[in-house]
Parts: structure tokens; sequence; C-alpha cells
């Protein structure tokens, strides 16, 4: 079910984005890294004056953000005068981040899409499943890709 939303997070702003353009409306999503969200501290065991102290179970963790950053990130892109330059597409915070120079409320600037994962703590099951799931989205995507140009093809100029 996680992957259904994931899917539809991608879509949706694309097919939005395409009916909502006449009006000059701009749609995208955005996608957090790690979030330190209320539920992950509380699986942890800490709280976000000591959220560091779950490193020790997930270095992962020590390069999340809190709902602040993506929030931030979210209102850099409401503010842009060319926002709608990025219809349709999807972002991760640390990409917003990185293009509007944003940092978490304690000064650092949390990057996902930098981070090299530690999967160490992972079961080898879970890693199998995020190995075939990414391996299907790449045929996926590149068979769209493919379809699409075709189509765009046939449309009149």
């Amino acid at each position: 079910m996680a992957q259904a939303v994931k899917m539809a997070q991608k879509v949706l702003p694309l097919l939005w984005a395409a009916e909502l353009a006449p009006h000059d409306i701009a749609v995208m999503a955005v996608t957090p890294g790690f979030l330190r969200s209320e539920s992950m501290l509380q699986h942890f065991g800490v709280t976000e004056d000591n959220w560091r102290e779950a490193g020790k179970k997930d270095p992962n963790f020590l390069q999340s953000e809190s709902p602040l950053f993506v929030g931030r990130a979210v209102a850099a892109l409401a503010a842009d005068p060319k926002v709608q330059d990025r219809t349709g597409m999807l972002f991760g915070s640390w990409e917003l981040g990185r293009d509007y120079g944003l940092s978490d409320y304690d000064g650092r600037r949390p990057d996902w899409g930098r981070h090299k994962i530690d999967f160490s703590g992972l079961p080898p099951k879970w890693i199998d499943v995020f190995r075939t799931g990414t391996n299907l989205e790449i045929k996926w995507l590149t068979t769209l890709a493919a379809r699409t140009r075709k189509f765009r093809a046939k449309i009149p100029p």
C-alpha cells in the first residue's frame, strides 16, 4: 500500500498540472528526506531535544530533518515568482533546500539526496524489496517515457 501512495504522489501532480495549466496554477509534490516526525521520535524513544541519540540505533537518523525543514521548502516554492516553471514535478525537500539555500531550525542543511544510506541495520529481505522496487520503477519509467514520446509525435503542432 505504501508504494501505491508513493506512486500517486509522483503521478498526480503531473496530471493536475496539465489540467490546471490553462488557469496558470502550479502543482507539484514535495517529499521529505528522513523526516523526524513525532512517530519517528516515538519509534526511536527520543524527543526533539535528544533526537541525535537515535543515531546509535540507526546512523541514518542523524541525517533526518524536522518537519519545519520541509515546511520551509514548501514556503520557498510558494514565494518563488518562477514557481510555474516547476509545475508537474516532484521534489525532495533536500533539492529545494539546495535551490533556495534553506536550513533546518538548528542551522543544519539536511540533504537526504547526497547521504550515503547505511543499509546494514535492515533485514536482507527489505533490501531485496528496495532493489526489486527500484529496478521495476526504472523499467516502468523507461517504458512510459518511450510510449509518451510516440504519443507526443502524433499530436498536431
